[in-house]
């Protein structure tokens, strides 16, 4: 069973704390709110979780771990009209998304997992 722990630590690192950072400089005019975000951390942490949970991690099952997390992702940016993922968190966010399904056991050399169902 692989070891999650890391990618949490970067989700909170990486993702999370820059968001409520970006979030309380915005002030009043932030566009999204620590729910959004806090909905944020939990899909990736469901995705995480879902891939070490992987008996025999295929590739098919680690890229439909992969869209189902983009596609949460996409929805809750949409619900933000599209201000809670911005340039930073996307790459951010899609490093890890990739990392984790590489670290995982993904064969195939795509360069970014998520790019057939991202949206933000």
């Amino acid at each position: 069973m692989m070891n999650m722990k890391p990618f949490h630590d970067r989700i909170a690192e990486e993702i999370v704390e820059p968001m409520l950072d970006f979030m309380k400089e915005c002030g009043e005019d932030a566009e999204f709110s620590a729910d959004d975000v806090e909905r944020c951390r939990q899909i990736l942490a469901a995705y995480v979780d879902a891939l070490g949970a992987l008996n025999t991690p295929a590739d098919e099952a680690i890229m439909a771990q992969v869209e189902r997390a983009v596609l949460a992702l996409n929805d809750l940016n949409e619900a933000t009209d599209y201000a809670l993922i911005e340039t930073s968190e996307r790459e951010s966010i899609c490093m890890l998304i990739q990392d984790a399904a590489v670290e995982c056991g993904l064969k195939a050399d795509v360069d970014d997992v998520t790019g057939e169902w991202r949206e933000w």
